[in-house]
């Protein structure tokens, strides 16, 4: 009876003892939140300390919109990656050297995988009220760039998500 005892015991111990090794193998981004796996990926890809504006979840997919210096010197233009997210775990897709085309003030990144993106930012000093592409309006996000503690300044750009690419006829930036 105490050998009995002796072995129901020895093995309890050592069962309780390889669930505590499996515990300790969780990986960290099964831990992370979401915002925590979306910047990872992103700096992971020479994307390092960019600033999430905006990100908009569809099916699997993860688009999300950064500042990112472009050619003609703006520090306040938007861009985009787009990351998948496969049973919590977030993978990279496609970032902007993956941009398919421009037009005029839009960047469009057209996918087989997903919705063709396409990011308006009109410039100067006219009033947009809408922007529509493909016929459908584009949603408006604006954000603030902070200059100092008293000044900043808002900026607005249209996203859309369509299942074809558009051209030049098909974005229409409506002005008041």
């Amino acid at each position: 009876m105490k050998k009995l005892l002796a072995s129901f015991l020895i093995l309890f111990t050592l069962l309780g003892c390889s669930n505590k090794g499996k515990e300790s193998d969780v990986k960290s981004s099964d831990t992370d939140s979401l915002e925590e796996q979306i910047s990872s990926v992103i700096a992971e890809h020479q994307l390092k300390n960019k600033e999430i504006i905006d990100y908009d979840l569809k099916d699997d997919f993860i688009y999300v919109i950064f500042k990112n210096k472009h050619e003609s010197g703006n520090t306040h233009n938007p861009d985009l990656v787009i990351l998948e997210n496969k049973e919590g775990k977030v993978n990279w897709v496609a970032g902007p050297e993956d941009r398919t085309g421009s037009v005029d003030t839009s960047m469009i990144f057209a996918r087989e995988d997903g919705p063709t993106v396409t990011i308006t930012m009109p410039t100067g000093n006219t009033a947009v009220k809408e922007v529509k592409v493909l016929g459908e309006s584009a949603k408006a996000v604006t954000y603030l760039e902070h200059f100092t503690d008293d000044f900043s300044r808002a900026y607005t750009y249209w996203i859309s998500y369509t299942k074809e690419e558009p051209t030049y006829e098909d974005i229409e930036v409506i002005t008041e």
